[in-house]
């Protein structure tokens, strides 16, 4: 059988692509769709077959073939863009077979059986391609689709009346496959009329035909998370999860006798999600963010575990005013006086990230929560991301020898006042250069410095005398936590010295 492509890309039918007519859109809309539809196109195995069809074709140097004739209009445009081959000469075609006849009309005995997604229909100008857009989700396969439902007429058959909202964690949890802390907010979702009641109908309804089943948990989540007339996720959203997570949980019982440092742990956490998982930094988490992140995974282990939030401990010991605000001088307090005059100007200049506390010369409670992770975190690339633009004084997306100098100066005399050796900056610079090994010497880029390890401890070196002083004398505890605790992030491990500091000052009191 021959399986060349002979159809012209451009001259497919729109109703065999099976798309749904949308109305006018504005721009912005049209390229999200373009862009779902590609990304929905790009997942199909129809399309992987395509691909490896495609190079087979190009390795064993055959054309393509998979455009015909142009209007004059692509013509026009195609002549417009640079050519590889000389003006007025053709691309080199494939060599002809032994017989003489063309390669391409020749039957492919010796292709692999790959299968084209391209079925060919009566009308050879033109193929049907299977359809890979849905509106609404693919449907279920019928396997799947009966699987699903034989569990859930179980589950119902002793429920014939519905289940109320504290009778739907089961279902979440065992049917729906989630964390049973979005038990509520799923609750809600399909009970849109607000009569505290599902039943079997309305949860199929939902789930099966709404086409929710054959979604990822990222889609799932994202979608009983998000408000109807947005395409992103906002702060609150998370909030009635989390809500349900800190009324639940075994772990975390203790809330229930402070209710402020309930809702204040629940911001805590949301600022921690949109600190690692919003890289635009714009507030707005959309489906590819979540989707790049590990923040699915760990929702799905919160059931089993969880941690006490060393950010608001820390927080409430700088805010001795306790205004939920934090001035320029609590911060150099900060870690023992660690930090530099230097670096805590250019936090106040919000040159990192704008503050969202209305008080100026203040920091509030969501800005301090992303000082601390990159702080004591600058492995993550979040971290390297804020103290990079700290460190680039001209904002020119390099820092160069005299920026870091700049900050490095302080570092000198600082270790000079307590009695230490004077390291000269030349060989301080020589040592980055080795820590770092940029592309060009001259200057770091964001790439350098993420592309190394050892980014962090140059930080360290410029503006964190604490961090700098352990990193020279560094001997063999850092070393063996590593080795017993391979898994854990800087942030982890500061968590854990903290835990047993706030243990052990509990013991004493």
């Amino acid at each position: 059988m021959d399986t060349d492509f002979n159809g012209d890309v451009a001259s497919h039918d729109a109703e065999r692509l099976q798309l749904p007519e949308v109305s006018p859109l504005t721009t912005q809309a049209i390229r999200d769709l373009a862009e779902k539809l590609f990304d929905q196109w790009l997942s199909l195995p129809e399309t992987n077959n395509l691909v490896r069809y495609m190079l087979f074709k190009a390795k064993r140097g055959r054309s393509l073939n998979v455009s015909g004739a142009s209007s004059s209009t692509n013509a026009a445009a195609s002549n417009s863009l640079p050519s590889m081959f000389p003006a007025g000469s053709k691309p080199p075609l494939s060599p002809e077979s032994p017989s003489g006849e063309p390669r391409l009309k020749k039957q492919k005995a010796d292709l692999p059986a790959l299968g084209s997604p391209v079925k060919l229909v009566n009308d050879p100008g033109k193929e049907l391609i299977p359809q890979f857009y849905f509106q609404n989700g693919r449907p279920p396969s019928h396997e799947l689709k009966e699987g699903c439902l034989f569990r859930i007429n179980q589950f119902f058959s002793v429920h014939m009346n519905g289940l109320q909202i504290h009778e739907f964690r089961r279902v979440t949890k065992e049917i729906c496959k989630l964390p049973s802390f979005f038990s509520t907010a799923l609750f809600r979702k399909i009970d849109v009329k607000c009569t505290g009641i599902v039943t079997r109908n309305t949860f199929v309804d939902y789930w099966i035909i709404g086409n929710m089943l054959t979604k990822d948990i990222a889609a799932q989540i994202y979608t009983i998370l998000k408000q109807p007339n947005l395409k992103y996720l906002t702060q609150d959203d998370f909030k009635p999860v989390l809500g349900e997570l800190l009324a639940t949980h075994p772990g975390l019982q203790f809330l229930q006798r402070i209710p402020q440092f309930r809702g204040i742990y629940a911001e805590t956490v949301i600022y921690r999600i949109f600190y690692d998982v919003n890289r635009s930094s714009n507030s707005r988490l959309t489906l590819r963010e979540l989707k790049h992140s590990n923040l699915i995974a760990a929702m799905e282990h919160v059931d089993e575990q969880i941690n006490v939030s060393t950010e608001l401990s820390t927080f409430w010991k700088l805010d001795t005013d306790c205004d939920f605000l934090i001035d320029k001088e609590s911060i150099i307090k900060y870690g023992n006086r660690a930090l530099s005059y230097k670096i805590v100007d250019r936090i106040f200049s919000q040159v990192p990230r704008k503050f969202t506390s209305k008080v100026e010369g203040k920091m509030g409670y969501e800005d301090f929560v992303h000082f601390i992770l990159s702080e004591e975190d600058k492995s993550s690339e979040p971290s390297l991301e804020y103290w990079f633009k700290c460190i680039d004084l001209d904002a020119n997306g390099v820092i160069t020898r005299n920026e870091m100098q700049y900050f490095y100066e302080e570092q000198m005399n600082r270790r000079a006042c307590q009695g230490r050796r004077r390291v000269p900056f030349e060989d301080i610079l020589c040592q980055i250069v080795d820590m770092i090994s940029p592309r060009d010497k001259r200057y770091f880029t964001l790439c350098d410095i993420k592309g190394s390890k050892l980014s962090g401890c140059v930080f360290n070196i410029l503006f964190n005398i604490t961090k700098f002083d352990a990193f020279e004398s560094r001997g063999p505890v850092p070393t063996r936590q590593a080795d017993e605790n391979p898994n854990w992030t800087e942030w982890d491990r500061f968590a854990h010295r903290e835990y047993i500091k706030l243990y052990a000052d509990r013991m004493v009191s």
